[in-house]
């Protein structure tokens, strides 16, 4: 491998690991901020993709 290569791998590697950083600390953020709701359950409940019959939907 040439330093090229070599440079592009190592900046990648930095990039996800920055992007995996800021995902981790902004799921926390979001959870303490909204009494322990992940993003995921949030998005789901709200969008309704679950299509559950409305007497089994979850009560917020």
């Amino acid at each position: 491998m040439d330093a090229e290569s070599i440079a592009g791998l190592v900046g990648l590697g930095i990039g996800l690991a920055v992007l995996v950083a800021l995902s981790v600390f902004e799921s926390r953020m979001y959870r303490r901020e909204h009494d322990g709701e992940g993003m995921l359950h949030h998005w789901f409940t709200h969008q309704h993709v679950l299509h559950l019959p409305h007497w089994k939907r979850p009560r917020h």
